[in-house]
């Protein structure tokens, strides 16, 4: 077993800890948590200047308790709840958020996530290292920030969710930034016990100095548990046969283990989330700078056929970018794409396209194995090409994607409840050099992205949204495959667990843990 040791479960008296299963955390620094386990962590450690309604997704007051947008979209004045304190127990001020924003941009920090605050006056100048501070971050007072913008931009409250947002003390982050990378201080409803070492596990205790406004627990304080461990495994099925024996309290059901998880009852959760799995194209790379190569590829992967074998056809088939919780009543057919081999391989015969030979790289060992080889048989009997897996550990894989050149799998899940931050990072060519993995360009797209940022009513934003989403599909820079749906197993003999086990982020909602007494 590749699980971190921790502490025993407490046998008598009702719990104080829950046991999480998560894989290797990237980083767990508010600036760099780009990656899913890294934000889980995140979730709890540093709480934005907003939050989100649960239900709807609607930006809601956090460490700010208000804020205004300019009528013209072009800056927004944040207003902070008085009381709320760093984890060392200082009081957070506006010129943290100056400090923390502009640190984040700052090229020696490295931040995988600054592009996020590429609409904010002055980040050129921090990201070359020309400036030290974004010039758009303004402290107004001690408890009022305000945030100019290059451009008008309407949803910026909700950019101000994401955890890369978040206060950190300056007297901290200077004074020694490789001890602040592993034992970060900020300001949520959790503090790190201990500084957090790569392949071990964390443990995170409950701030009793918190503001108590966090959304992700019950009746706005901590939460109810004194201690969340979050154990890391390098594979799924250890954490699965964990629980099983009682060593976990929640952890994810591997694909080919469902059939098997689906008469535990109330104990097997399934949740929808907003996430999108997608094969990747590096469209700047010969032969994927062919669209036709691209469509035929897709039209040579028989998505309903893997999601039978690998889910037990439990995932729903993705023939456009957004997920259902972003689009709503919305479910038109944007990629045009069907299973038909036949068609695939007289389409490249007819451009005289010669059988490709390359890679399907991708990070073992949280249940991709079985899909991909599914995934890659059908390209390589259905247009006779020869394709091989190639797996990676997930730090390398991240690591390969900025500079990707075969074909690879990825997920997109939402930073925040936005139509923006599916299709700004996975299409404009700002976000080349980030999320962008596919290094995708077209000029109409960036365009159309770029007016909806600029268009104060939400029904004409959401069509030039649609617009650009639209375009995006028919260059087929990305094959999305199945729109997300987490398993879960719950320990209901420690807990009572009433509600969804994970929200719309696909992170588990542990303020939906209450202890058993």
């Amino acid at each position: 077993m590749n699980a971190t040791t921790m502490a025993p479960d407490q046998r008598s008296g009702a719990p104080t800890h829950v046991r999480v299963f998560i894989g290797e955390p990237s980083s767990i620094d508010p600036c760099n948590g780009f990656e899913h386990d890294g934000a889980l962590l995140l979730r709890f450690l540093a709480d934005p200047l907003v939050d989100y309604d649960p239900n709807t997704g609607e930006p809601r007051p956090a460490a700010a308790e208000r804020w205004e947008v300019a009528a013209d979209g072009t800056h927004v004045d944040f207003h902070l709840r008085p009381g709320v304190r760093f984890h060392h127990g200082r009081e957070v001020t506006a010129d943290d958020y100056v400090h923390s924003l502009s640190r984040v941009v700052r090229p020696e920090t490295g931040s995988k996530l600054a592009y996020h605050l590429a609409c904010v006056q002055g980040y050129e100048e921090v990201r070359t290292g020309a400036a030290r501070t974004l010039n758009g971050v303004t402290a107004i007072g001690p408890r009022q920030l305000r945030v100019r913008l290059t451009h008008p931009f309407h949803e910026i409250p909700a950019v101000f969710g994401h955890r890369v947002t978040a206060a950190v003390p300056a007297e901290l982050t200077e004074a020694d930034p490789d001890a602040f990378r592993t034992a970060p201080v900020s300001t949520g409803p959790y503090r790190i016990a201990e500084p957090w070492a790569p392949g071990k596990g964390l443990v995170l205790e409950r701030f009793d100095g918190y503001h108590g406004t966090n959304l992700a627990f019950p009746d706005g304080g901590a939460g109810h548990l004194d201690r969340l461990e979050f154990r890391i495994y390098e594979e799924l099925e250890d954490a699965y046969q964990d629980w099983h024996r009682g060593e976990l309290d929640i952890v994810k059901v591997p694909p080919a283990r469902i059939p098997d998880a689906l008469p535990l009852g109330e104990r097997f959760r399934r949740t929808p989330c907003a996430l999108m799995q997608y094969v990747g194209f590096p469209v700047d790379t010969a032969p994927f700078d062919n669209p036709v190569v691209r469509r035929a590829a897709a039209m040579a992967v028989d998505r309903q056929a893997i999601i039978d074998s690998a889910f037990s056809g439990t995932r729903p088939i993705a023939q456009r970018i957004l997920p259902p919780a972003l689009r709503g009543e919305d479910d038109a057919d944007l990629t045009g794409i069907r299973y038909d081999p036949a068609a695939a391989r007289a389409l490249l015969d007819a451009h005289g396209i010669a059988p490709v030979t390359t890679d399907f790289t991708y990070n073992a060992g949280l249940g991709h194995d079985g899909w991909v080889t599914t995934l890659v048989g059908q390209l390589n009997d259905n247009l006779g090409w020869n394709v091989t897996p190639r797996p990676m550990a997930w730090p390398q894989f991240l690591s390969w994607l900025g500079r990707a050149d075969t074909l690879f799998r990825m997920t997109w899940a939402i930073d925040y409840p936005s139509v923006d931050n599916f299709l700004y990072p996975l299409f404009h060519s700002a976000s080349i050099s980030d999320d962008n993995f596919t290094r995708y360009h077209n000029t109409e797209v960036d365009t159309l992205i770029e007016k909806a940022r600029a268009t104060a009513d939400a029904a004409e934003r959401r069509s030039l949204y649609t617009a650009a989403e639209t375009r995006a599909c028919q260059d087929l820079p990305l094959l999305p495959l199945w729109f997300g749906v987490q398993y879960h197993l719950v320990n209901l003999d420690r807990f009572q667990v009433d509600g969804p086990v994970v929200d719309m982020f696909g992170e588990p909602v542990l303020r939906m843990f209450q202890r058993r007494s």
